[in-house]
């Protein structure tokens, strides 16, 4: 599966909508609050403070762009 910059996609309980080849505004499907993520990179608040203490965590918004890419 190939994925379109614009176009939303949903990954399980989230949704993914690509801003550009390496960004992507990630948010809860019922959720306003979007988040810009990249596969290394996200802004939500668990990402942030757990990256921190474990060194190459992930969070399951930039787990959900990874599953995209993947899939392309």
């Amino acid at each position: 599966m190939t994925f379109k910059i614009r176009e939303p996609y949903f990954v399980d309980d989230l949704v993914v909508y690509f801003i550009n080849e390496k960004e992507a505004l990630v948010t809860d499907y019922d959720c306003r609050w979007e988040l810009r993520a990249s596969e290394d990179s996200c802004e939500c608040c668990t990402f942030r403070f757990r990256s921190r203490v474990k060194p190459g965590f992930i969070c399951r918004h930039i787990d959900a762009i990874r599953r995209m890419k993947q899939q392309s």
